[in-house]
């Protein structure tokens, strides 16, 4: 009898655990889920799994446990959030395949990653030809994130019988006043440039910004910190 109510008490405090952890980490969906997300539950559910049913391993354990890892995985989501660099590093960056219609070769080898397999991507946005791509984006999820070139578009504009706008494609150059040097693998960016457009946009220290977007119209797209709540 004391041994259920021994597995109950902790199945209970396992799964307020658990639940308050999700909640000060932050809510993802799977799709959100890095791969350090993904090791990081598989560990947890280890610690929770190896409690129960261990009579060697008491209340006190499990709670230490969870609030151990509770804590470890507060600091670091604060870290990743805070620390732009430490962020790229331990959560990867996106990674530009197709840039302007141009693949990206070196890339592809990289991430070992066959025609195949981006042709099969590609076909679960309803794209079935490389030809439609103007920008494809692997994201650190895994996704794939696909721009067609304005031709390709729904409706097309041929079909409309206009010319085509192009869409603007956009990196992140400036985060939390931090000019990056490739935020995006295979984009590198033109800091000097970034700097200056900032300068002529009134803003002599880049400090002042909380995030910026360069665009392939030349332009740079600026959030000020006193554009942006905190």
């Amino acid at each position: 009898m004391d041994m259920f109510i021994d597995l109950g008490i902790k199945l209970i405090v396992s799964f307020f655990g658990l639940w308050i952890i999700t909640f000060v980490t932050g809510r993802k969906t799977i799709s959100q889920l890095t791969p350090l997300d993904f090791l990081s539950s598989l560990i947890l559910s280890e610690i929770v799994g190896a409690s129960l049913y261990d009579d060697k391993v008491n209340l006190y354990h499990l709670v230490f446990a969870l609030a151990l890892w509770t804590t470890m995985s507060y600091l670091f989501e604060k870290a990743t959030t805070h620390f732009v660099k430490f962020g790229y590093l331990t959560e990867g960056r996106a990674v530009l395949l197709i840039d302007n219609g141009k693949l990206n070769q070196k890339l592809l080898n990289k991430y070992d990653m066959e025609y195949k397999q981006l042709l099969s991507m590609l076909r679960r946005q309803s794209i079935f030809s490389l030809t439609e791509v103007k920008y494809a984006i692997l994201e650190t999820d895994g996704s794939l994130s696909v721009m067609r070139k304005p031709e390709y578009e729904p409706p097309t504009a041929q079909d409309m019988g206009v010319a085509a706008k192009p869409d603007t494609f956009t990196v992140t150059v400036i985060d939390k006043g931090k000019l990056l040097e490739e935020s995006m693998l295979g984009k590198p960016i033109a800091q000097g440039e970034i700097q200056s457009k900032a300068r002529e946009q009134g803003f002599d220290s880049l400090e002042d910004i909380a995030y910026a977007e360069y665009g392939d119209d030349g332009k740079l797209y600026v959030y000020s910190k006193r554009e942006v709540q905190d």
